[in-house]
């Protein structure tokens, strides 16, 4: 009798997935104990494959040759006559039957996402055979997600048809995004954009350098199909104006890689309800103010919205800012209009010569701390070398006793000073009452070489009152050796 939990199949498929992620192995073992479980188990293990190799493999082992190009068919194969009589005498006899291709679609059909990579390529005329023995031309009939990198498969836009479920829901085409596309590769992936579904919900294209004007115009023109499903955008590649005003129309758009600047004219829609917002360089600030504007579903100039949305003050979760950045108070302004924010992440770079990005005082980064006391992430920008900076550890304790769901933190703080306002800190209280995040490490800069002796002990001690589970500083050859491994003892 098997066992009462078995019977129950919501609890037999979190089993079976448990089983799959952690033992393999295992799992087909599972899987030929009963012939009931064989499906589900397999189903399972299929869900998600790395390459199209190991679902060639399910074919007659004396079908097929793998070598360092990859995967083919035998009879498909670059071999003399000679050569595939001595290797592969079935071969000439016996290419896949129809049951054989059977087969391999059942095992097709259980696929719900696929990668495909440098491993594992397919020649044409093994494409081309998969294409002929695939009902409708659609190899996955399941498929849910497709990773294709362009730059590494030699797949032409003929064989794309092979992947277009009616199910596919999320699309990721990249390459090497700071290299030229070659131009053959480029009419084909234009053509392969041009094949997408506008129903699918997510789509990432990362390719070229982001100045290919054919890549513009095909994915400006497949935005402005897209429908409502449409709910990420990521791209490194410039729009048209057209396809941006429909972008921020969508109603369900939660998160979007945006890489240009604000359009000239400003539909009288207002954005949707993004979740995330990823910046790239030269156009955050306008973006910023043009996000913080928005007060209950109206543009600051007061246009009526044609449609309801909740305000995206309200939904923005994650905002990711480029290294140009500039960390001072029009930057704060913005930025404390997004009160539900959890990561807050600004890339900018500081360089001695060119001087510190970081422009905030001990107030300002309070003010921020006590604003977006959700934050769970928080890295403003890379730490200052050259100590310019205009902030002091009290910043990390208005961060610590604000945002007590903290799990990571990189700010700017002044270190020549660091003993002594620590120092002021303990003698104060250092907010003593107060409860405090579980940060568990911290980024730092630059340690002056001349904090040594008792200087050790006294900073150590500030940064437990302040973070007081701290077990680790991550810094770059900063000096910081004896007080990590104080602060472990």
């Amino acid at each position: 009798m098997p066992h009462p939990i078995l019977e129950i199949d919501e609890l037999l498929r979190l089993v079976v997935d448990a089983l799959v992620e952690t033992s393999p192995r295992s799992a087909v073992s599972f899987a030929i104990t009963c012939r009931s479980l064989e499906e589900l188990t397999l189903c399972s293990l299929w869900k998600k494959q790395w390459s199209l190799t190991h679902l060639m493999k399910v074919l007659p082992g004396h079908t097929w040759v793998e070598d360092w190009r990859g995967i083919s068919l035998v009879s498909g194969y670059n071999f003399s006559a000679d050569c595939i009589r001595y290797k592969y005498p079935q071969a000439i006899e016996h290419d896949p039957s129809t049951e054989d291709w059977a087969r391999l679609q059942r095992y097709a059909s259980w696929m719900r996402g696929l990668h495909l990579g440098s491993y594992g390529k397919l020649s044409d005329n093994t494409l081309h055979q998969l294409s002929s023995n695939s009902p409708g031309g659609v190899l996955f009939p399941r498929l849910k997600w497709l990773c294709w990198d362009v730059h590494e498969t030699s797949i032409t836009p003929t064989f794309f048809r092979l992947f277009l479920s009616p199910h596919l829901k999320r699309v990721i085409l990249c390459s090497y995004e700071f290299s030229d596309i070659p131009s053959g590769q480029l009419a084909g992936l234009v053509q392969i954009i041009s094949f997408l579904p506008t129903s699918i919900e997510d789509l990432t294209i990362s390719c070229g350098r982001g100045d290919e004007e054919p890549l513009k115009d095909v994915i400006s023109s497949f935005l402005c199909r897209s429908g409502s499903s449409l709910r990420r955008f990521h791209s490194n590649l410039p729009l048209s104006e057209a396809a941006i005003h429909h972008l921020m129309q969508l109603p369900h758009l939660c998160s979007w890689v945006i890489v240009q600047g604000v359009p000239r004219t400003i539909s009288p829609s207002i954005l949707p309800p993004l979740e995330k917002i990823h910046l790239r360089e030269q156009v955050a600030l306008p973006w910023l103010r043009l996000i913080a504007s928005q007060e209950e579903g109206v543009l600051q100039n007061g246009s009526t919205p044609t449609t309801s949305h909740t305000n995206i003050r309200e939904t923005l979760r994650s905002l990711i800012c480029p290294g140009n950045t500039i960390i001072d108070s029009t930057f704060l302004s913005s930025i404390l209009k997004f009160r539900n924010l959890v990561t807050l992440y600004v890339n900018a770079h500081c360089y001695g010569v060119e001087g510190c990005i970081f422009h905030l005082t001990d107030d300002g980064v309070e003010n921020l701390a006590a604003t977006l006391c959700r934050l769970k992430s928080l890295r403003l920008g890379q730490i200052c070398g050259s100590n310019s900076c205009n902030t002091t550890i009290a910043s990390l304790l208005s961060i610590s006793v604000h945002c007590l769901d903290l799990t990571f933190l990189e700010t700017h703080f002044n270190t020549l000073t660091i003993v002594g306002d620590i120092q002021r800190l303990l003698d104060g209280g250092s907010g003593d009452g107060n409860t405090k995040c579980g940060l568990p490490e911290l980024v730092v800069g630059c340690l002056p070489l001349e904090v040594r002796g008792e200087d050790i002990e006294t900073i150590v001690a500030g940064f437990k009152a302040i973070f007081p589970c701290l077990t680790n500083f991550v810094d770059d050859e900063g000096h910081w050796y004896e007080l990590r491994s104080k602060l472990r003892d």
